[in-house]
């Protein structure tokens, strides 16, 4: 709609640039060929008065269409505005969700002392997968309006997909989980955090700043 307008509102200026154009080049020769004292006083006045006419009519239109533009310039920054802020919101909660896989992937892979673990992650981070899955849901139903088809795939396809996780994180915490899930758990939250990543790569996308990820797309 908005590039309608744009549209329509050059067009109008070229329509009166090019109809102010003609018309002072029709009053010119029209005056040169009653220059020789036929041009009555009249004449002058009522092609001035048409000259006026159009473009008053045309100043009118432009300015009723930059009205229009104006305001859906407005309503656009609005509701970019609060897209911002609900990625804000998904942002902080999918860091610390990939902060607690990470931990996870720590504490079950053996990495090093030097990587995060369970046991250094501070107290305002969830320690488990349905917490902060749940957190997603919670941004996801009271900001919704705000999301666009493609973020609420986004969110839908990483909470489908970890869910499946919680049960495996049930039988880790059990009294005797089984050696094959204990073996396989860091592979299974390093996949997850490569999830994370993907989901909030394709949230920043949705935000529309073609010109930084058309040329990161180019790089890679």
């Amino acid at each position: 709609m908005m590039n309608e307008i744009i549209i329509g509102l050059q067009v109008l200026i070229l329509l009166a640039i090019g109809a102010l154009s003609f018309f002072n080049k029709f009053l010119k020769s029209y005056s040169s060929e009653k220059g020789k004292n036929l041009a009555t006083k009249e004449d002058v006045d009522l092609i001035t008065r048409k000259v006026e006419e159009v473009k008053s009519e045309y100043v009118n239109r432009v300015e009723h269409l930059k009205a229009e533009l104006a305001f859906y310039q407005k309503k656009n920054d609005l509701l970019f505005g609060e897209k911002i802020r609900v990625f804000k919101k998904l942002q902080s909660q999918l860091v610390e969700f990939k902060k607690y896989c990470e931990a996870c992937y720590g504490t079950y892979g053996r990495v090093s002392e030097f990587h995060p673990n369970l046991n250094s992650l501070g107290p305002e981070v969830g320690k488990s997968i349905l917490f902060h899955i749940t957190k997603i849901h919670e941004i996801e139903q009271e900001d919704f309006v705000f999301l666009s088809q493609n973020s609420r795939a986004a969110l839908s396809n990483l909470t489908r997909t970890l869910s499946s996780l919680c049960s495996m994180e049930l039988a880790l915490h059990s009294d005797e989980p089984p050696a094959a899930i204990i073996q396989g758990a860091a592979g299974t939250y390093e996949s997850a955090i490569e999830k994370i990543d993907r989901c909030l790569q394709s949230l920043f996308e949705d935000l529309e700043f073609p010109g930084k990820y058309r040329a990161n797309k180019q790089l890679k």
